[in-house]
């Protein structure tokens, strides 16, 4: 298989992260813009997580040559343990591919009237089709999606900054009785979405021609990060009131615009498609670690996944994924803190 550069990597890291939770501001929103000021060094904090885990994951598998992310988290000797760890990650995997179908589905009813089955089936089968790639098709759609989802995020955070002045109005304080302050609230943040994530990049260990480009991959997707998160907080903070609707981002771009709403609610939907995409990448990746007799069933069995996501999109999922989301964050920690510690001692034992 080909190998990837850094700049691939930095792209792939940044597009596992900009599901429509990210895009639209929502998330943004409820863990970093409501605090104030306070909620950009919030989001410095996280994507330094992110880079430490990320680093520690992908080392760890080039050191060990396993991607079995379950084994990674929990100590060694600990089988009930790693299959609690595997059926959360999961459990967390196919619910965010359920809730990015099921939002898909709504938006493009409402960009095209059509019913929101043959929206979410059109959706999914474009999925499916790029999922035949393989991991090189997943490259290959971050590479493509993420410098277009940055640039139109930053156009019209600048359009909102230039408009209503850099200013952030007074904080309005936690939205969730779960998030009491600005430090609970990006520890959070990047634990429920480390925990779901980390398992997509692992494969790509191999393809990394050295430490060198494992390194400046993630440094330079945690950048890419940090600049759009910042340019969307402060577009919020200077118009706090977008912050009660569902979508803030695309409510200030109605503000500016209604063509803008309506254009953002694309930019919405390449977010839930690499959501989607990323999400059934990492699932099917790590329950075929665990049940490699999966492995020669490998397009029928990613194919089913997929068929069942759409099935649980038509029930309505949303509020339950929302409410588990802070959860995860919660319960994923020690796990994440676990990885660290492996992958340190891999070091140290490989040094020796």
């Amino acid at each position: 298989m080909k190998q990837i550069s850094a700049r691939q990597l930095a792209l792939s890291f940044t597009g596992v992260f900009l599901g429509a939770g990210f895009v639209s501001g929502q998330e943004l929103w409820q863990f970093f813009a409501c605090y104030g000021p306070i909620g950009l060094v919030g989001f410095i904090g996280t994507a330094g997580l992110f880079f430490l885990v990320n680093y520690a994951a992908l080392s760890l598998a080039r050191v060990t040559g396993s991607e079995d992310m379950a084994r990674a988290m929990t100590p060694a000797n600990r089988p009930r343990l790693r299959l609690l760890v595997g059926t959360m990650q999961s459990i967390l995997l196919f619910g965010v591919m359920v809730i990015m179908i099921a939002g898909a589905s709504a938006l493009i009813r409402q960009l095209t009237g059509l019913p929101a089955p043959a929206a979410g089936a059109i959706f999914t089968l474009v999925v499916a089709l790029v999922a035949l790639m393989g991991l090189q098709g997943l490259v290959a759609t971050f590479s493509l999606l993420v410098p277009v989802t940055t640039a139109c995020a930053m156009i019209l955070a600048a359009a909102v900054l230039f408009r209503n002045g850099f200013r952030f109005a007074p904080p309005t304080g936690s939205v969730s009785p779960m998030l009491p302050n600005w430090i609970v609230g990006f520890l959070t943040y990047a634990a429920y979405n480390l925990f779901g994530t980390v398992c997509t990049l692992v494969p790509m260990a191999k393809l990394l021609p050295s430490q060198k480009s494992l390194r400046g991959g993630l440094g330079g997707g945690s950048c890419i990060l940090i600049v759009l998160a910042w340019s969307m907080i402060a577009a919020m903070a200077a118009q706090p009131s977008s912050g009660a609707g569902e979508l803030p981002m695309a409510v200030l771009a109605g503000t500016l615009h209604p063509v803008l709403e309506v254009s953002y609610g694309l930019l919405m939907g390449l977010g839930m498609f690499s959501a989607t995409l990323s999400s059934m990448s990492a699932l099917t990746g790590q329950l075929e670690i665990r049940v490699p007799r999966l492995r020669q069933y490998h397009r029928p069995f990613f194919l089913t996944l997929l068929v069942f996501a759409y099935v649980g999109s038509l029930l309505g999922f949303g509020n339950l994924i929302g409410v588990v989301y802070p959860i995860f964050g919660y319960a994923s920690v020690p796990f994440l803190v676990c990885l660290v510690i492996n992958w340190r001692r891999a070091s140290k034992a490989v040094k020796g």
